[in-house]
């Protein structure tokens, strides 16, 4: 009921932070009354200039400190919140469940934020997860997938409609489970996780597809492995020499949407349309999932999911994902050596503070942004939380979106029953 209440409040037009004119974060003065006045306050969540509480909220020294007794319950099977960290000695803490944005680091989260930071819960949509946002901007659309079993159209907003219009459009032939993409010289390139040897009249397998936008016909770039097929390819992103670098994972049977038990493990792949080459470059991740490069494309950040378990035996034909949070869930950085082929020096820079990071992207100025649960947490290129965006359902991916002045000035989220989009200063890339 708080989330639905949520949605209807945020569905309104007015917006307190709207009515000022704020200066930029450098030209902000702060008496010595006030400061004095900020240093004696020590709730863990207070307000934060400038803006309506508790719609955004300001998370006092990153949470570090949490007055009298506490406990977030770990549950076996079950992905716990930040938010539900029971609290009974700081009161403060309750007004976490009612923002729609936590600010970490004030300044920087103004930069981020703007004046006027508005979330909108777009279309509700059936009680499985949603993949692989894509944005065309030639066409002004978002594309993505819906992971269930034997569903082949793609979902498309038409975002030129006012408001934005959901329909389905079908690839020739058809595209099943695209849980990543990226947009590039008219076609989405595609990573899917799908396996069935007859569906539709079609075989699929996992690997990376090219769908042409104008025309709606696909086609195979990479479906195997010098003849295994590939577990789940996940997620994508690609380079600036246009090499596709993958993820391959176990989760295409976890999500039902693969007949195929896995033949090889889990592992990151670089792919080279020109030659055909696939290449392993990374196997020491548990589940690797999220893949996005920073804006010079020196280092490539990869998320371990491995706290969604699956049990890979070819004996259980259809396996559920089992959350085990003391697994893996971590995001990591690694640097790519002169030649542009290998990665170097591997260090995680970020355990996701709810659930795990799915699916990654960067903003034009290199803040990391993460699916994580109910929510999208914004980083530094080192992995330092600055702001974190609080939904009402399950975040599996992330798409920039938007033309003209304000381009890719919009963030979309797909995942688990809806599609919502940001507005803030962030812009993407």
């Amino acid at each position: 009921m708080k989330l639905l209440m949520r949605a209807i409040a945020l569905s309104g037009t007015l917006n307190y932070a709207s009515c000022f004119a704020l200066p930029p974060p450098e030209q902000i003065v702060i008496s010595e009354h006030v400061k004095a006045k900020l240093q004696e306050n020590d709730d863990l969540v207070r307000g934060c200039a400038g803006y309506e509480f508790p719609h955004v909220v300001c998370i006092n020294h990153y949470g570090s400190v949490i007055k009298g007794d506490f406990e977030r319950k770990v549950l076996d099977g079950y992905a716990d919140s930040y938010a539900s960290t029971l609290t009974p000695g700081d009161s403060s803490f309750g007004f976490v469940s009612e923002a729609t944005f936590l600010v970490f680091d004030p300044v920087r989260g103004r930069q981020i934020l703007g004046p006027s930071p508005l979330f909108d819960f777009m279309f509700s949509l059936p009680n499985f997860t949603h993949e692989g946002p894509v944005y065309v901007p030639d066409t002004n659309e978002l594309y993505f997938a819906r992971v269930k079993p034997g569903f082949l159209p793609q979902l498309v907003v038409n975002l030129s409609a006012t408001p934005p219009t959901l329909s389905e459009k079908l690839a020739d032939p058809p595209i099943y489970a695209g849980t990543g993409g990226r947009y590039k010289n008219g076609e989405i390139i595609y990573a899917t996780i799908s396996g069935d040897g007859s569906l539709g009249g079609n075989s699929f397998r996992p690997g990376l597809y090219a769908l042409d936008v104008k025309s709606g016909k696909s086609r195979t770039l990479l479906n195997n492995y010098y003849g295994y097929y590939f577990s789940s390819m996940d997620d994508m992103d690609i380079d600036a020499k246009g090499q596709i670098w993958c993820t391959n994972n176990d989760y295409g049977r976890g999500d039902s949407v693969n007949t195929q038990p896995p033949q090889m493990g889990a592992g990151t792949f670089r792919f080279d349309p020109q030659t055909g080459q696939p290449a392993l470059v990374e196997n020491s991740l548990q589940q690797p999932n999220g893949i996005a490069f920073s804006p010079d494309y020196r280092t490539l950040y990869i998320t371990d999911t491995g706290a969604g378990e699956v049990t890979i035996s070819p004996f259980v034909p259809a396996p559920r994902i089992h959350w085990n949070a003391t697994k893996a869930r971590a995001i990591y950085a690694f640097d790519v050596d002169a030649s542009g082929k290998h990665l170097l020096n591997k260090r995680p820079i970020y355990q996701a503070m709810e659930y795990a990071a799915d699916g990654i992207k960067i903003s034009r100025d290199g803040y990391l942004l993460a699916a994580t649960g109910h929510g999208i947490d914004v980083l530094t290129a080192d992995g330092t939380p600055v702001v974190r965006v609080q939904t009402n359902f399950t975040v599996a991916n992330l798409a920039w979106v938007g033309t003209g002045e304000g381009q890719l000035g919009e963030l979309w989220a797909v995942g688990r029953m809806g599609v919502a989009r940001v507005k803030w200063a962030l812009k993407g890339r």
